[in-house]
């Protein structure tokens, strides 16, 4: 079996290397918790992964660590902000902490799952009440059914009115716009959002809860349960 360069960035924090013939690991020794790492088949995923092992033993409580983490972190950063990240439940137990595992819990983005949930925390968006979003739909529903060539809607939020700006080209070249305006909560937009919209774009034919989301994330702006694209930032 290969050297795991997880097990070699562990090392490079502080944790003890040990190779026997059942594989590769390395250990911890928090205040009441002994961690081991082994770098071995995973029982569920049937690949080879760095299994995080042990038990959190305090005079008030027992907690088991079993966690799996990368078998190919290439940086003692990246191993210390996944550990760290894994025994994030069992913080106040293992204090006082080592400063690999503060400085790791300062770099979780380098953990692709948490940075895409933060991406998507983070993304703009706002909240319409039901009764205001029901007149919005049926005026933009009224406008998509226009016989059109090209279309785009440009959304923006300030923190208090969501506005929609919606340019139609008709057939004969006029180009029709129209603005609606609506209260909505939320924390204001970065930037204004431009999308095409198709031909035969819909909007929902009913809300089901009581709060109607307007939200932009990777490219496409999210009303309610449809999805509009491409989207761009408008300056």
């Amino acid at each position: 079996m290969e050297v795991s360069p997880t097990i070699k960035s562990l090392v490079g924090l502080g944790f003890r290397r040990r190779v026997t013939a059942a594989g590769e690991s390395a250990s911890y020794m928090f205040p009441h918790l002994y961690l081991t790492a082994i770098h071995a088949m995973s029982p569920t995923s049937f690949r080879y992964v760095v299994l995080l092992t042990g038990v959190v033993l305090t005079s008030r409580s027992v907690g088991e660590v079993e966690s799996q983490i990368p078998p190919d972190l290439e940086s003692p950063l990246e191993a210390a902000a996944w550990v760290s990240y894994a025994l994030r439940s069992y913080r106040k137990d293992l204090e006082p902490l080592p400063d690999w595992f503060v400085e790791g819990e300062g770099n979780w983005d380098l953990i692709p799952h948490v940075r895409e949930r933060r991406e998507y925390e983070a993304r703009p968006k706002c909240y319409i009440e039901r009764e205001y979003a029901r007149p919005l739909r049926r005026k933009l529903l009224d406008e998509l059914s226009y016989p059109t060539g090209e279309a785009e809607m440009i959304f923006s939020f300030d923190g208090r009115i969501l506005r929609i700006v919606h340019r139609i080209v008709l057939h004969d070249g006029y180009v029709h716009e129209s603005v609606h305006e609506v209260v909505a909560s939320g924390d204001s937009w970065p930037c204004a959002y431009r999308v095409s919209v198709a031909p035969e774009a819909t909007l929902p034919t009913r809300f089901n809860r009581p709060t109607v989301e307007v939200s932009v994330f990777k490219g496409y702006i999210l009303f309610d349960e449809r999805y509009f694209w491409p989207c761009e930032p408008v300056d």
